[in-house]
């Protein structure tokens, strides 16, 4: 290796990255007419499916389970690889791949479809679910959501597979919240979306935008004072070791997607299509459930692994001025009637 010029490796490492996308790109163009011969029967399709999420996280097992569950309803005529921790990309790069159709799945937060339809900025925001009964009923109630998912086929072309998520989000902190007031005036993390910026600002802390992989740093050189995050997430990135405190706000209950490039699934057989379609009706609802079952496991691994004390403040205040922001925008993407018969009937 010494006797390699940096001109070397610099070109050898564009080589390997070229190979690995032109190897991507190959696996997820198994197209329409590989989906079933001349005499009917149905050929084997290949799909590619990521995630920015770790492996062992929830919500990659959730992608992994049911591409496993693809294959098993399609008695293995559709395979799926499968790739996590943003290995083929970040979130970004991972979302215009499945509209470019160079990836077929991807599992995505909402943030991201507000740069094609401002609309979804209204599933950023927060207490939109009362709880996992509120939010099973809407997930798991084909049609609820169709405002969203016409939304997401119109622009950019993407179909929505499956809801995922269910993970419970609170506030991490180097000090205890015991009420709203509390917060007024805190240097708080937040995410580059405008919701999050704003729901802080409405909470009276003074957010400042910080990169997911900076959060750990920046409490401990206080920089911030807090975050919002998954239990989970608290605990794959050792958030617990600069930030003693988690507030049990519950403001926001995942909700995830599972999508697909519309033309991709389009050129499907109906035969793969319905295979998909169960894959999706056995893993949701039992995976979102799983999501449910591991807050408890989740606050005790953050108490005694990480010495975190929990705070149960009063979530009258959050939720108030969190109501506020989710109506001021169904008013401003004139949507009030849809979001209110949804989330709020």
């Amino acid at each position: 290796m010494k006797g390699l010029n940096k001109k070397v490796l610099k070109g050898l490492s564009f080589t390997l990255l070229s190979i690995m996308l032109v190897s991507l790109m190959a696996c997820s163009q198994g197209t329409a007419e590989n989906s079933s011969s001349e005499d009917g029967n149905e050929g084997t399709v290949e799909l590619v499916a990521a995630t920015i999420n770790p492996s062992d996280s929830h919500l990659a097992q959730t992608l992994t389970a049911f591409a496993e569950e693809i294959e098993e309803q399609s008695d293995g005529a559709i395979t799926v690889r499968v790739h996590t921790g943003g290995t083929v990309g970040n979130a970004s790069s991972l979302y215009q791949s499945v509209i470019s159709g160079d990836i077929d799945f991807i599992y995505s937060d909402t943030g991201w479809f507000a740069e094609h339809n401002p609309v979804f900025n209204i599933l950023s925001t927060n207490y939109l679910f009362e709880g996992q009964e509120h939010f099973e009923s809407i997930v798991n109630n084909d049609g609820k959501l169709a405002y969203f998912e016409d939304a997401l086929v119109e622009n950019p072309g993407l179909k929505t597979i499956m809801y995922a998520g269910g993970l419970e989000r609170d506030i991490i902190s180097t000090f205890p919240i015991e009420s709203v007031e509390d917060l007024k005036g805190k240097a708080m993390r937040s995410g580059g979306s405008s919701a999050e910026l704003d729901w802080w600002q409405n909470l009276g802390a003074n957010p400042t935008s910080i990169d997911f992989n900076e959060v750990y740093s920046a409490m401990q050189t206080g920089v911030a004072q807090g975050s919002q995050n998954s239990l989970d997430a608290m605990i794959e990135q050792r958030f617990g070791e600069v930030g003693k405190y988690v507030a049990r706000t519950q403001h926001n209950l995942t909700l995830g997607f599972v999508v697909m490039n519309n033309d991709r699934y389009e050129s499907l057989s109906q035969e793969h299509k319905d295979a998909i379609q169960r894959a999706a009706d056995i893993i949701q609802p039992e995976y979102i459930s799983k999501a449910f079952d591991l807050a408890d496991e989740s606050m005790e691994t953050l108490e005694n692994d990480f010495g975190v004390t929990f705070t149960n403040p009063d979530r009258e205040e959050f939720i108030e001025r969190s109501r506020i922001q989710t109506m001021e925008l169904a008013e401003e993407y004139g949507v009030v009637d849809i979001v209110e018969e949804i989330f709020f009937k």
